[in-house]
């Protein structure tokens, strides 16, 4: 014990997570060929590529929205809320949504599928770290991020996150590489001629939480072991976006490391063999204080 009867002392205090994320998330930035993120949706093509036109029943989302339990009418703000998977199904179950999204593709996504919807979501054009939470007419009763981390200051993000929430504050993050992740590895070196690394995951994110002194609930959650995609040269052209490579060039290398990592179905689609999983993260900020004296690491 540190004298304060706190864990610091006997776990290892002089860790600093938030300095671990953001070196992993430096890093991640640094790859050479780097674009994604962000800057991976600003472009309306990867926003039409990766995301259906309209909002979609979608069992992840149910899932995510019957762990969230908004009551009717609960204020809720969606942070990265991309094309709204989360915010149009939020508002349409009768919550005010505030939906805060950087990225200009995503914005002009989202304000179509809410048209369609019929909804009404108000969108803030800007990165979260760019806010004052006090702009944002809160506090609202759920603050989400789902898979959108992009903050290399981890800790001020949360902190801010926690700042404008009278609830519970939900995050979705990946606990171990995701699938696309797995493949630009085995991709990144021969196209970009250095090593793809990955983001920081869910558990340093859990380490900041606690060092912050917010005890959070964790769970896992599997995310699959089998990720099928389409016809070759489908899954050629979906990697090719992915690992960020010059319009034209690299198709065979693409295509090779496809028949190394995939298998082949008797109907002409390709196969990853990949267990992931991913982690949701929530706690109660009317519960739990953040504090600069609990640091417990585990």
């Amino acid at each position: 014990m540190d004298g304060t009867g706190h864990l610091s002392d006997v776990y290892g205090d002089a860790i600093d997570w938030n300095a671990i994320w953001a070196g992993r998330k430096r890093r991640h930035i640094a790859n050479p060929g780097y674009r994604e993120g962000g800057g991976f949706f600003q472009q309306k093509e990867n926003v039409e590529r990766f995301y259906p036109k309209e909002i979609l029943p979608n069992p992840r989302v149910e899932r995510q929205l019957f762990q969230l339990e908004p009551p009717v009418g609960a204020s809720v703000l969606d942070i990265g809320a991309g094309p709204g998977n989360l915010a149009i199904p939020l508002a349409q179950r009768g919550c005010r949504v505030v939906a805060v999204e950087p990225a200009a593709p995503m914005r002009e996504a989202l304000a179509r599928n809410a048209a369609g919807a019929r909804v009404e979501i108000e969108v803030v054009p800007s990165a979260w770290e760019d806010l004052d939470p006090c702009e944002l007419g809160g506090p609202f009763d759920r603050v989400i991020a789902s898979f959108s981390l992009t903050m290399v200051d981890i800790r001020t993000a949360l902190a801010k996150m926690h700042a404008a929430c009278s609830g519970e504050v939900h995050l979705y993050w990946f606990l171990t590489p995701p699938p696309w992740g797995y493949v630009l590895q085995g991709l990144w070196p021969e196209i970009h001629g250095a090593e793809y690394h990955f983001e920081p995951m869910a558990g340093c994110l859990f380490n900041v939480l606690l060092q912050m002194g917010i005890i959070p609930v964790f769970e896992p959650e599997f995310a699959g072991g089998e990720h099928r995609y389409g016809t070759l040269e489908e899954t050629v052209n979906e990697f090719a976006h992915r690992v960020n490579r010059r319009k034209g060039t690299h198709d065979d290398v693409i295509r090779a490391g496809i028949r190394r990592l995939f298998r082949q179905e008797g109907d002409g689609t390709w196969v990853l063999d990949y267990p992931s999983w991913k982690a949701h993260i929530w706690w109660s900020a009317r519960d739990q204080a953040v504090s600069e004296g609990v640091r417990p690491v585990f």
